[in-house]
């Protein structure tokens, strides 16, 4: 409150002549020492650095209309201009002359660690970043060196990380494992057996009902729950101990439920890349058969830790499930060793009852369905042997045998083993000799030697720079010592790499290479060979760099790490919409609503779209599900893809996707104020100050009684709380038009009082809610301009692209360099934008006009207060 009322602010102190007529004119009325309004008395503040910040919202509120308030006398325009650029040039001399540079010594991110080590080791697949400290935040930012402390804790965890990868890293054996290639055909499997006796999956032959097991009934005279028990089971297992024979595709009905769930029945013995086959299809089953579907289904392939298969499970791709045609898919991932593979029908609802227990059970059920034909594995792939990841730590030194009667310790090698039920099994499809391996291990003749050579090619790419001989020699040494300590070669250079990735050389930034932090940036890992040695003093390299970053995968990381920290998505799954309020909200639209908004900045960047397109784009990234969800007919499957919008949709730009409103919502009800607060901070790089202390938050009322509107307007009567939120609430009240999922409504949902909505009976999900109050999207903003819905908002907020584009610098810059953005960078960054007019201020156009700018390229070292 304090900070936004400083629009005024001034004093003698601030100029060494006296105050002038703008000041008695426009503040002191409301605003000196005898009327404080506000608790406010401008007559004390001085023009110092103490006083900075303060200033600086004086000088924006001054400058962007929202003070003097517009109820009182406004200043003429060559009166407010000539204060504000009198303003300007005294602050930027006084944050100049405390300014050291932008550059901050820091260490990675716990990501960055993770994608460092990846690329360092040429790992497929890492995740590590559980097994680290989470990392502190600076205006959003875990890149903020501020923010970004080092302790024991962090070591011991760096130490841990590191054992993790050499694991997935090191070869064991001279030869890879034999690869495994097996078809599995559904009925067959456990789980799949138990859902088709009791009646929640099907058995299909040539995409009808398989008489060889009968699509079960029973109860057709009552309603609801019946239990799973009948006369017919037993039967039933007699036909099923045949039909699991066949080949036959299996129908499913029902969700993945815990203890139900459509397990593959296959673990790998040894982690690897595996290719994995599956054929699907999609269906609308009617009592008793299956039917085309009006839209295509979906399912997943999850892999899910040993003894966590009721559990999450990490997610290896969506399929689209196309009506009645079966679909042949293919994905190559990493599995973990012992990890099982589990499909999940996504796009069938749960609808609180398995099929088996329902009166009438599939014979009278009607609903989607997906069915899938058959599931292959094969792997582990290894393109060579020993692996690149191998071949980075060891070179050519051979793998062989362990010499027995050596006075060294032998290396530790986990048992082979497999999991009892599941493929391959380690009894059936390996061999004695495979079961029992001869230990083997890297061996050297020249130990120092060795080391010696493998630290000259590894230590400048781990410290991400040129390395001296002597830096090599303490790591020899700790090599000689280990050796001497009776480690085998092997452990002994384990515990050599260890040390070189949780050095301060590895874990910091080296913050004069321009190199690393231009790949830290744009891919959120290390350097590589070609960008370490480019010639980025010369712009042409330079632009020629920044455009091969963006087009190279890795750059998915920074699409991926800034929209979590610059639109706050890493906290879309910080709350979970209420199922009664909100039954729609399942996964399929959960990963559509993620999908959307990275997809769409990735789509902003490729085209080097206008920075108004963030707002008005004319098109949207969209899935089949979030486009159902959005109300836009004909985009079927589980990819986003581009989808062009009429000029009236509220769709498409970031104010329009459902991600948003669901991270600014608390699940249940929404919050002008935290919505308000999201698109000034966000979007216009505008941060509201936190709330005066003892002031209650707003609290919507869910039972349909009251809107949030008039709740606020009792909050606004607060002398103390109206100047913020006069401020904060309008671009929040233009998104009350979205619900906490995203939905477009005219109305709130109630679980109290209120009218049926006329969707009831017509969705696949139960309907329970109730429509409450209207909503009302208007608004004022501070300036004066009214607006009727968040189409009128987009509007009046993309008639000032520059500002925009300066809000989205101020960002990026953030990532790019983890440095608070300063009045003395504003300069720099009005001068960023200026210089991409021209493209209509083009976000990848924006990307370039930073990186070569000073802002970026400043190699003063600074201080974190």
């Amino acid at each position: 409150m304090r900070q936004i009322l400083l629009a005024c602010l001034f004093a003698t102190s601030l100029f060494a002549a006296p105050p002038t007529v703008f000041l008695k004119q426009h503040c002191y009325d409301c605003h000196d020492a005898k009327t404080k309004k506000g608790d406010l008395d401008l007559t004390a503040l001085s023009f110092d650095a103490q006083h900075l910040d303060l200033l600086v919202k004086v000088h924006d509120a001054v400058e962007r209309g929202e003070m003097p308030p517009k109820k009182k006398m406004q200043p003429a325009e060559a009166e407010k201009a000539a204060f504000v650029s009198e303003m300007d040039a005294k602050l930027m001399a006084l944050a100049k002359a405390g300014d050291q540079g932008r550059i901050r010594m820091r260490r990675m991110t716990r990501v960055e660690f993770q994608n460092t080590l990846q690329d360092l080791l040429a790992l497929p697949r890492l995740d590590i970043t559980a097994l680290l400290p989470a990392d502190g935040r600076v205006a959003g930012y875990d890149k903020m060196a501020g923010a970004l402390d080092i302790s024991p804790a962090h070591l011991a965890a760096y130490e841990e990380a590191v054992e993790k990868a050499l694991d997935a890293a090191i070869a064991t054996s001279s030869a890879p494992p034999r690869v495994f290639k097996k078809r599995i055909y559904p009925a067959g499997l456990f789980k799949f057996g138990g859902n088709l006796l009791q009646g929640q999956f099907v058995l299909l032959k040539d995409k009808q009902p398989d008489p060889a097991l009968p699509v079960r009934g029973g109860f057709e005279d009552k309603k609801g729950h019946v239990g799973d028990a009948g006369p017919d089971l037993e039967e039933r297992r007699k036909l099923l101990e045949t039909a699991k024979k066949s080949q036959s595709a299996v129908g499913l009905l029902n969700p993945n439920l815990a203890g139900y769930e459509a397990a593959m029945n296959v673990s790998p013995i040894y982690a690897g890349m595996y290719r994995m086959k599956l054929s699907l299809w999609g269906f609308h089953w009617n009592e008793g058969k299956p039917e085309p579907c009006a839209a295509p289904q979906a399912a997943v392939l999850r892999a899910h830790e040993e003894g966590k298969q009721q559990e999450g499970g990490r997610l290896l791709r969506a399929f689209t499930a196309p009506s009645m045609k079966s679909n042949e898919a293919e994905i190559t991932e990493w599995l973990d060793a012992h990890e099982s593979i589990v499909f999940d029908p996504v796009s069938v609802p749960w609808n609180g009852l398995r099929i088996g227990q329902v009166a009438g059970r599939a014979k009278k059920h009607v609903g989607p369905g997906v069915a899938i034909d058959w599931f292959e594995i094969e792997g582990p792939i290894n393109a060579m042997w020993p692996p690149e990841s191998h071949k980075r730590l060891f070179g050519d030194l051979p793998i062989k045998p362990w010499q027995q009667g050596s006075e060294a310790i032998p290396p530790q090698r986990e048992e082979v083993r497999s999991i009892g039920g599941y493929v391959p099994s380690m009894h059936f499809d390996l061999t004695p000799q495979e079961r029992k391996p001869t230990l083997e291990t890297v061996q050297s003749a020249q130990p120092e030697a060795d080391a010696r050579k493998l630290l000259t090619t590894f230590l400048p790419k781990a410290f991400r720079r040129e390395v001296k001989p002597e830096e090599i020699e303490p790591y020899v040494a700790l090599l000689r010592s280990r050796l001497a300590a009776k480690d085998c070669f092997e452990d002994a250079m384990r515990r050599v790499y260890v040390a070189v990735l949780t050095s301060p050389e590895f874990l910091f930034h080296a913050p004069d290479s321009l190199a690393s932090r231009l790949s830290y940036w744009l891919w959120n890992g290390p350097p590589d060979a070609e960008l370490l040695a480019a010639d980025l003093q010369n712009p042409a390299v330079l632009h020629k760099e920044v455009d091969r970053l963006l087009a190279d995968k890795r750059s998915e990381r920074f699409i991926e790490d800034f929209t979590n920290q610059w639109l706050e998505l890493s906290r879309l799954d910080e709350t979970t919409p209420d199922p009664q309020l909100y039954p729609e909200y399942r996964f399929l639209l959960h990963e559509g609503m993620a999908a959307e908004t990275r997809a769409f900045l990735r789509e902003l960047i490729q085209n080097d779209l206008p920075i108004t397109a963030l707002l008005k784009p004319g098109f949207a990234m969209l899935t089949q599900r979030l486009a159902e969800h959005y109300g836009i007919k004909d985009v079927h499957g589980v990819e986003p893809r581009k989808v062009s919008l009429p000029p009236e949709s509220l769709r498409g730009g970031l104010l329009g996707h459902a991600a948003i409103h669901k991270l600014t919502a608390n699940g249940t009800t929404t919050s002008p104020v935290k919505r308000g607060v999201w698109v000034m901070d966000r979007v216009l790089n505008d941060p509201a100050p936190p709330p005066p202390p003892g002031v209650s938050a707003v609290d919507p009322d869910t039972r349909g009684t009251t809107t949030v509107r008039e709740q606020l307007e009792k909050h606004r009567a607060d002398a103390n709380c109206a100047a913020c939120h006069a401020k904060i609430d309008p671009a929040g009240f233009a998104l009350e038009a979205f619900d906490p999922i995203g939905g477009l409504r005219d109305r709130y949902r109630s679980n109290g009082k209120g009218d049926e909505p006329p969707e009831k009976g017509k969705t696949d999900w139960r309907v329970q809610y109730k429509l409450g109050p209207k909503v009302d999207p208007s608004g004022t903003l501070t300036d004066g301009r009214s607006f009727s819905g968040p189409n009128d908002l987009n509007a009046l907020l993309t008639s000032d692209p520059a500002r925009l584009a300066r809000a989205f610098v101020a960002h990026l810059s953030r990532f790019a360099t983890g440095a608070e953005v300063s009045y003395a960078d504003r300069a720099q960054i009005r001068q960023i934008v200026e210089s991409t007019k021209s493209s209509g201020y083009g976000i990848k156009s924006l990307i370039h006009a930073l990186a070569r700018s000073e802002v970026f390229i400043d190699r003063r070292m600074g201080t974190e207060e």
